[in-house]
């Protein structure tokens, strides 16, 4: 390679570019000497994984955030080129090949950052898209369809946010009559959207409320509740296990759904389930999976103790006999105590929880995974997800599509997770068990 020739600078850039995307690696721009008019001489590109990052970026003690997977670890493969003043073109005066770390997979190098760059036909559509009140989500998932795949586009979806992102400081609010216009021209088009404003005695703008359809959907009873079976991988982010449209919530109903969830998967039980308390869900587990560790949602009964339980600091301490571990004899003094404080002996509500405390106190569940979740959330998070691809009148068919694109783009981005950490080093830091540690 050493002495191979290129016209241009550029050329050279792009040759290196080109060939580390084969390979798999990401490039940067490393050394660069100019002579005294100015002009470039020499330049020089290296792998991003040269080099190591700096101690202090590493050892913060005041550090908020958890620190970024390192990258940097020492790679010496390079590409240098000078500039002959007797030729008038580029030479190659040093090519490094050897990696020390692994390279990217076909279905990994388009997360590598030297690849990663959204055109500017692409930007300035999405720009013109988002004045037209377009989601950025949506834009991603157009330019995902137009493209012809995720790994198609050219950059992640986060590259899109950021580069939308920097162009919109300084960019001056509507003012309310453009939000009126706005909100009738919706009225227009779909006449379940609502909206309402009042404007004081100068007719400014004080009040404004509005509402589309799916909220005006989801504000009443849903016909066919959408059950989504979801659990958490080992990067924390949340998978799928299955689908079930059903036509009630009976104990009977979620049976039959569990029975063909446990069809699907060969009959294989999970270790821990995690609902929120719903008695028709809780019979269907009882009947079919007795052996399993069955949690209620920590959320669901907090809520609940505020309408059962009218003393002020109760729920406070109940989140302490939830999340704290005793022994069960501990728990029961503690229990004991609590109730006597806030009047409670009596108290049916709490009666009925203690009865069930194996389901919720982190001492009658020690010793079982739940991925670091007491409560529901991350199943109101998926609900919220695919809010994004439903809608009330889709035909059946085409929801079941939109679930399935939903689902891809959950799938993407657990394959991006994926490249990440094979492709870069965790930082581990110190905890305050440091005597342990040493």
């Amino acid at each position: 390679m050493v002495g191979v020739e290129f016209k241009s600078v550029e050329e050279a850039e792009s040759f290196y570019h080109i060939y580390s995307k084969i390979i798999g690696f990401s490039v940067r721009k490393n050394q660069c000497r100019k002579n005294q008019a100015g002009i470039i001489t020499t330049r020089s590109w290296c792998c991003s994984n040269e080099g190591f990052r700096r101690t202090k970026y590493i050892k913060n003690p005041n550090r908020v955030r958890e620190p970024r997977s390192e990258i940097r670890i020492g790679c010496r493969a390079m590409f240098r080129v000078c500039y002959s003043k007797i030729t008038k073109l580029w030479v190659v005066k040093e090519f490094r090949a050897n990696h020390n770390h692994c390279m990217a997979t076909d279905m990994q190098k388009h997360f590598l950052r030297s690849h990663r760059k959204i055109s500017a036909a692409e930007l300035e559509q999405a720009k013109l898209l988002k004045k037209a009140r377009m989601k950025t989500s949506e834009i991603w998932n157009l330019f995902v369809h137009q493209n012809g795949g995720w790994d198609k586009v050219g950059c992640t979806k986060k590259d899109l946010y950021n580069s939308l992102a920097a162009g919109r400081r300084g960019v001056d609010d509507l003012d309310a009559n453009t939000t009126l216009t706005f909100l009738q021209s919706k009225l227009d088009i779909g006449p379940e959207f609502f909206y309402a404003y009042m404007v004081d005695e100068e007719s400014r703008l004080t009040h404004l409320f509005w509402a589309d359809g799916a909220s005006r959907f989801d504000y009443e009873l849903c016909q066919m509740p959408l059950v989504v079976l979801v659990g958490s991988n080992n990067h924390g982010m949340t998978c799928v296990f299955g689908f079930a449209l059903i036509q009630n919530e009976t104990a009977e109903t979620y049976t039959w759904v569990l029975q063909k969830n446990l069809e699907c998967m060969k009959d294989k039980l999970p270790e821990t389930i995690l609902t929120d308390g719903c008695r028709s869900m809780n019979k269907a587990i009882e009947d079919l999976m007795p052996s399993v560790v069955h949690r209620t949602c920590s959320w669901h009964i907090l809520n609940n103790a505020i309408k059962h339980v009218h003393e002020e600091g109760f729920v406070g301490e109940l989140r302490n006999r939830i999340k704290r571990y005793y022994s069960v004899d501990e728990f029961d003094l503690h229990w004991n105590k609590m109730l006597l404080d806030y009047n409670a002996e009596n108290n049916e509500w709490a009666k009925a929880l203690y009865s069930s405390r194996h389901q919720w106190a982190d001492t009658h569940l020690r010793g079982s995974y739940f991925g670091g979740s007491t409560a529901t959330n991350r199943c109101e998070s998926m609900n919220a997800f695919l809010k994004r691809f439903l809608d009330e009148k889709l035909p059946l068919w085409r929801a079941l599509q939109h679930c399935d694109h939903g689902l891809a783009a959950l799938r993407y981005g657990e394959l991006g997770k994926h490249a990440t950490d094979k492709l870069s080093t965790p930082v581990l830091e110190r905890t305050s068990m440091s005597e342990i540690e040493e």
